[in-house]
């Protein structure tokens, strides 16, 4: 039996110039063991990051979003392509799984200053055109 989240994932993106203020509501993430590995699996978001133990995959799971989510806002100023949900043996894994309590949901706020200087240089590429042969 699959059950529909009573609360909704969120994720909103607030920019001017080079601020953003990025909001990610009710996000759920699968804890798992995998070998001596702790694995956190986010399922309406695929990113994943693991640890030694609970508390530490949670953390860098939390660390690596916010890298992630920056990352996302200064080379393609948009987190469209961040926003893809997980393989579909993670959902199946979740809702086999985890009862009603266990499952947990992680909401994330970050503000992210993209400054200029942290742009790609553009500027720096060297084109070479390919000129027609002289007749």
């Amino acid at each position: 039996m699959y059950m529909l989240p009573e609360e909704t994932t969120t994720v909103v993106q607030v920019s001017e110039g080079d601020d953003h203020v990025v909001g990610i509501g009710n996000l759920r993430v699968l804890i798992t063991r995998d070998g001596s590995a702790w694995s956190a699996q986010g399922l309406e978001i695929d990113y994943a990051a693991q640890g030694d133990s609970v508390e530490e995959a949670k953390e860098r799971f939390a660390d690596g979003l916010r890298a992630t989510v920056r990352e996302h806002l200064r080379i393609c100023g948009t987190l469209e392509p961040l926003l893809q949900v997980a393989p579909s043996e993670f959902w199946r894994e979740f809702f086999e799984l985890a009862s009603r309590d266990e499952r947990k949901r992680f909401s994330h706020i970050s503000v992210h200053r993209i400054e200029t200087d942290d742009a790609l240089p553009w500027s720096k590429i060297e084109y070479l055109e390919k000129l027609p042969a002289a007749a």
